[in-house]
C-alpha cells in the first residue's frame, strides 16, 4: 500500500477499492439515487470504482487536506454530480446526512497531529459520549465523525488498521460500534496484502440498519476470493458480548469458554512478580556502547551492563556472565553509560559528550527535560529477571545471572516475598501461558508479538513450585531445545495437570487453539 507519511496516508489498491464499492452499492440496489462522502479522497482508488455505477444516481462529495491529491482525484469523476473539498475531514461541517460514507482514512498518532487537531478529536468524541483515553490515533475520530454523519440507514465502509480489533483504546471504539450499528462486518486478511504502518489492515463494513442483525467476521485467503466473494462471514455470539479482541474472532465460542474457565482458576504474573519498564535511556545509540567505545574514551568507570534488545540474548531460561561476555566478543553494544549529576566529567568524556552534541542528542524530548541531558534517571538495582514485551515464536522470560540492566525493550521483573523465581519462570513456560500471550497480547505486521505492561501484569501463571535441580534439569532442556513445543511437551502435564487438574485430552485441545493463534500470527495458517 503506497503512503504519504506526512499525512498518514495509505492508498487502496484498485481491488480491494472495488470489491469495497461494489459492497456498498449492493445495498443500494432498489434505491435510484444516493449520497455518497469520501471523507480522505486521496488518488481516488474509490472513485474510479465508484464511476463506473451506471444504475444508481450517485452525488458524490471528497474530501482531502492535499490539493494536488484532490485534482488528481476529482480527474477520475466525469459525472456532474460531485464536490471535491480541500479540507480536513475534522473541520468539515455538513446538515446532509449521507447515503453511505466510504473510505481509508489516514493512520497518524495522536503525538504527530497538531493542538488544533487534538482539540478537535476531543470535541468530536466528547459528542459521542467517549472519553478522551479514545483519541488516540486521528482513523479512531474519522471513525465516531463518520458515523455522526450518516443517514438512518446508512452504511459505513473504512478500511483501517487492525488496532481496531486489538488494542485497548479501541476497546471503547469497538462498543461504540456495536451501540450504533445493527450489523457490523469485519474482513481481515491472511496474507500481507496490504500494509498500513507496519500492521494489518482490516475492512469494515457498518450498518445502520439490517434485517440481519449482529457482528460478523470473514478471513480472506487470497486476492481471488475477495474478488469471486468466497468467503464466508461468521457470527461469533461470545466474542461479540464480550470484551475478548475481535482479533481472535476465528475461535470458536466453546474454545473461548474453555479458555475463560481455566483463567478464572489461576493469579496472574502480577501476584507473583513486581514487574516494571526498563531503563529508558532516549538514546539508545549514543547511550549503549561497546567495549572498544568504552576502551576509547576510557569509560568503563561510568558504565554498567546492559541488554539492549532480546534479540541479543540466547535461547536459554538464563541470562548469566558468560553470556554476556560473549555479546561483548561479538561487539554487540552492552555498556550502559551511566552518569551521576555530581560526577566529574574528564577530558576523554567531555570528548564523547561532544559527539552526543553534534548528533543533537540533547535536543531530544527526553534528554531536554533532565537536569543534565546525559544523566538517565531512574536506574536503580538490577533485576532478577527480564520479560522482552516482543516477540515472534514465543515470549522470552529470563532469569538474571549477570548483574545486567535492561533497556525498555524488556520488563524488569522482581520475584514477590513467598514466592520462588525458579518456579516462576518454569512455571511461565506452559501451553495455556503462551496461549494466552497471543489472545491477550496485539500483533503486527511481520508477526511481531507485544504485550503492553497491563496485558502482562494480568497474564494468567499455573504456578507450580519446583525444588533447585529441577530448575537446573529445565534449564539444560531448554538450551538444547529444538523448538519451544519440545519443552511444552516434556512439562504441560507437570504444571496444568497438578494446578488445574487438566487431562491428555484436554491439553491436546490447548495445544490445537495455540497452535491456530499462533499459525495466524505468523500467517502460516492457509484457512484460519
Amino acid at each position: 500500500m503506497t503512503n504519504k507519511k506526512n499525512t498518514g496516508s495509505y492508498y487502496t489498491p484498485s481491488y480491494l477499492a472495488e470489491f469495497i464499492s461494489k459492497r456498498v452499492l449492493s445495498n443500494f440496489e432498489n434505491r435510484t439515487r444516493m449520497s455518497i462522502l469520501e471523507p480522505s479522497v486521496g488518488d481516488g482508488a474509490f472513485i474510479l470504482e465508484l464511476e463506473k455505477e451506471s444504475d444508481i444516481n450517485i452525488n458524490l462529495t471528497a474530501l482531502d487536506i492535499n490539493d494536488v491529491e484532490l485534482k488528481t482525484a476529482s480527474k477520475k469523476w466525469s459525472k456532474k454530480t460531485a464536490s471535491f473539498i480541500k479540507t480536513d475531514f475534522l473541520e468539515y461541517s455538513s446538515s446532509r446526512q449521507y447515503s453511505a460514507i466510504i473510505g481509508n482514512p489516514p493512520y497518524v498518532k495522536k503525538n504527530i497531529l497538531t493542538s488544533k487537531q487534538i482539540q478537535l478529536s476531543r470535541e468530536i468524541h466528547l459528542s459521542e459520549k467517549l472519553t478522551e483515553a479514545s483519541v488516540k490515533n486521528i482513523w479512531a475520530t474519522f471513525l465516531v465523525k463518520a458515523n455522526k454523519l450518516l443517514s438512518k440507514n446508512g452504511v459505513l465502509a473504512f478500511v483501517l488498521p487492525s488496532e481496531l480489533l486489538q488494542v485497548k483504546f479501541a476497546e471503547e471504539v469497538r462498543e461504540y460500534l456495536k451501540k450504533e450499528f445493527e450489523r457490523i462486518e469485519i474482513f481481515t486478511f491472511n496474507d500481507l496484502m496490504f500494509e498500513c504502518k507496519g500492521q494489518d489492515t482490516i475492512v469494515l463494513f457498518a450498518y445502520k440498519k439490517s434485517d440481519f442483525k449482529g457482528e460478523f467476521f470473514a478471513n480472506i485467503t487470497s486476492k481471488e476470493s475477495l474478488k469471486n466473494n468466497d468467503f464466508i462471514l461468521k457470527n461469533n455470539e461470545l466474542l461479540v458480548s464480550s470484551k475478548i479482541k475481535w482479533t481472535h474472532h476465528f475461535l470458536s465460542s466453546d474454545e473461548l469458554t474453555f479458555i475463560n474457565n481455566l483463567k478464572k482458576e489461576l493469579k496472574t504474573v502480577n501476584d507473583y512478580t513486581v514487574s516494571r519498564p526498563g531503563i529508558v535511556t532516549a538514546a539508545n545509540k549514543f547511550f549503549i556502547i561497546d567495549k572498544e567505545t568504552e576502551k576509547k574514551y576510557n569509560l568503563s568507570k561510568y558504565t554498567k551492563p546492559i541488554i539492549q534488545k532480546g534479540l541479543f540474548v540466547n535461547g536459554s531460561v538464563v541470562f548469566n556472565d558468560e553470556n554476556l561476555k560473549e555479546l561483548e566478543k561479538d561487539n554487540r553494544p552492552t555498556r550502559l553509560l551511566q552518569l551521576n549529576d555530581n560526577d566529574k566529567i574528564s577530558k576523554k568524556l567531555r570528548e564523547y559528550l561532544k559527539l552526543g552534541e553534534l548528533e543533537e542528542v540533547p535536543n531530544r524530548y527526553k534528554c531536554r527535560i533532565r537536569n543534565n541531558w546525559y544523566v538517565i534517571p531512574n536506574v536503580s538495582e538490577s533485576p532478577e529477571a527480564f520479560f522482552f514485551k516482543r516477540s515472534h515464536l514465543y515470549p522470552k522470560l529470563l532469569k538474571n545471572n549477570s548483574g545486567a540492566f535492561v533497556t525498555d525493550s524488556a520488563y524488569k521483573i522482581d520475584i514477590r516475598n513467598g514466592f520462588d523465581l525458579n518456579s516462576f519462570i518454569y512455571s511461565f513456560y506452559n501451553t495455556l501461558t503462551l496461549l494466552l500471550t497471543e489472545l491477550d497480547g496485539r500483533y503486527y505486521g511481520g508477526g511481531v508479538l507485544e504485550l503492553i505492561p497491563s496485558e502482562f501484569k494480568k497474564l494468567p501463571i499455573p504456578y507450580f513450585e519446583i525444588e533447585q535441580n529441577q530448575f537446573e534439569n529445565f534449564t539444560i532442556d531448554f538450551e538444547n531445545k529444538s523448538n519451544i513445543e519440545q519443552i511444552l511437551n516434556q512439562n504441560d502435564f507437570n504444571i496444568l495437570n497438578s494446578t488445574l487438574g487438566m487431562d491428555y485430552d484436554n491439553l491436546k485441545k490447548l495445544t490445537e487453539i495455540r497452535n491456530k493463534l499462533k499459525k495466524k500470527r505468523l500467517r502460516e495458517y492457509a484457512n484460519a
